[in-house]
């Protein structure tokens, strides 16, 4: 049997060992997708390892799910056509390891003659899946999709990957409050981050004024509706404190500069993504 499409689901953080409200919608949607998807030549597979404090994967608690729900469908998935890339922490191991499972499944012919790509379908929620495809779009040196793209062409695997938001699966993000909000904006900084990593790694050969200024603009736009929130005193000098270190960088292009910046703004971001996050025990 060819096996022409492939559907990435994503994984997100557990809580204590079961998933979270956005890891069920993402294993809610993917069901709900398959009614449109051609089953007989689709493979699906699940990413997320094991994180701090947790016993199983994402991964494994995600397929798990998902077989509850699949059973009392009509049409079930078939189990042979799923597969399970359980080692990756974040995004960019989903993306490095998802390969390594697709290449290494024996489903597909590598190296293949004709050269079929195959067709890659990501699945998360949409903010998650925004930022893919922002970062991949502004930035595509810098870019996840190209990770997947390249990691499985040197095994021997053609994708065909999109950069565009509507041939994916997008999943509305299920939380709707203050404290959601300041997730989503402080979400938005992740652009800037990554476009002061390739600074830093020389991934560049265009012109950095060019490279930074859509990055640049939204870093600033989403840190200025940051500050009005209702947001700790403590959080609030938090985000000076990042404001500040983007500034930093905004005409001075060298790497020296770029480091500093970055030691800054990574730790305070990482940290804060965590305590805001509506799902993570920091924001409780």
């Amino acid at each position: 049997m060819a096996f022409e499409h492939v559907v990435i689901v994503l994984g997100k953080r557990l809580i204590n060992n079961r998933l979270s409200p956005e890891g069920i919608s993402r294993v809610n949607a993917l069901a709900e997708a398959l009614g449109e998807l051609s089953v007989e030549n689709t493979i699906i597979v699940f990413c997320g390892g094991i994180t701090q404090d947790q016993d199983i994967s994402e991964a494994d608690a995600m397929y798990h799910q998902f077989k509850a729900v699949n059973a009392l469908s009509s049409n079930s998935f078939p189990d042979a056509q799923v597969l399970l890339e359980n080692r990756s922490v974040n995004t960019v191991q989903n993306m490095q390891y998802a390969a390594e499972v697709l290449c290494r499944s024996g489903l597909f012919p590598l190296f293949s003659p004709e050269n079929t790509p195959i067709d890659v379908i990501l699945l998360s929620n949409d903010y998650h899946l925004q930022r893919i495809i922002e970062i991949q779009s502004l930035m595509n040196e810098q870019g996840l999709l190209r990770v997947l793209e390249e990691s499985s062409a040197s095994i021997g695997l053609t994708l065909n990957i999109p950069v565009n938001m509507k041939k994916h699966i997008s999943v509305p993000y299920p939380h709707q409050h203050p404290l959601a909000t300041s997730f989503l904006l402080l979400d938005e900084l992740t652009t800037y981050r990554v476009y002061l990593e390739g600074v830093i790694n020389g991934a560049f050969k265009r012109r950095l004024s060019e490279v930074r200024a859509e990055p640049l603009s939204i870093a600033r736009k989403a840190i200025e509706q940051l500050k009005t929130l209702s947001l700790s005193p403590e959080i609030l000098g938090q985000i000076e404190e990042m404001k500040k270190a983007i500034e930093l960088t905004a005409f001075d292009e060298s790497v020296t500069v770029a480091k500093a910046s970055l030691e800054i703004l990574h730790p305070i971001l990482t940290g804060l993504n965590r305590r805001l996050d509506p799902e993570s025990n920091g924001s409780r």
